[in-house]
């Protein structure tokens, strides 16, 4: 039994694993998890195809750009979505050319590894042991993750060790390389799906299509199929 379980693991992690421009930040509204529900599509190639497996879409909005786009990427596949906000509201990030902005994340470049250093943010209801897969959504801010964003990533990180990592930023037109080393040096253990998705601001009218092909790309139903179904096995022979 333990070779079993060994050899089906093993094939468990195969398939989680194949799988400076100054940009303006990029308002948001709730705190609470919302379920996408359990209306999926028939074909295999619909990334809504129904699945044991369980997807958290995690996100920042301050412009509501990635708001946008994440409401088009539940539009497309089953998932819960939550959104994070900073404790303290009505900061114009973006005033005095976003010195605000450029403050946080200085103090976030000065001590990483340090709690202090992050914006306080809200607290959530999430319990991230229930997800696979986790897909982030956050804007560039001065070629790097948004200070609040970063802020949620620090307080979970732990508890997205060894999760699919899914990427989405929003940026006015510097590229996302920052944001996702910051996603990866704040989530050292999360098993990152590549490729990103970029999606600057000029292009979110079209974030139906972009998403679409995203998850093409990062064989999502298959990704999440596979793991699914390699769970249930292993729970099968358990009993």
């Amino acid at each position: 039994m333990k070779i079993v379980l060994s050899m089906l693991l093993s094939l468990c992690l195969t398939f989680t694993t194949a799988s400076c421009d100054n940009d303006e930040p990029e308002l948001s509204d709730t705190t609470e998890i919302e379920n996408q529900g359990e209306n999926g599509g028939e074909n295999s190639d619909d990334p809504k195809t129904p699945s044991e497996h369980k997807t958290l879409i995690a996100y920042y909005s301050y412009t509501n750009n990635v708001e946008r786009i994440v409401t088009e990427l539940r539009s497309q596949i089953n998932a819960d979505i939550v959104e994070f906000e900073p404790a303290q509201k009505g900061l114009d990030y973006a005033a005095n050319n976003y010195a605000l902005g450029t403050q946080l994340l200085n103090a976030i470049k000065a001590d990483p590894n340090s709690a202090s250093s992050y914006p306080a943010i809200d607290n959530v209801d999430v319990d991230l042991a229930k997800y696979d897969m986790v897909i982030i959504a956050c804007p560039l801010w001065w070629s790097q993750m948004a200070a609040p964003f970063q802020a949620f990533l620090f307080n979970y990180s732990s508890q997205m060790a060894g999760k699919n990592i899914g990427v989405i930023v929003s940026s006015a037109s510097s590229g996302i390389n920052g944001v996702v080393a910051d996603a990866k040096r704040l989530i050292p253990e999360g098993n990152f799906i590549e490729p990103n998705l970029w999606i600057r601001s000029s292009q979110t009218f079209n974030a139906a299509s972009l998403i679409s092909t995203w998850l093409n790309d990062i064989h999502y139903n298959d990704l999440t199929s596979a793991v699914a179904s390699i769970a249930a096995y292993i729970n099968y022979l358990l009993l």
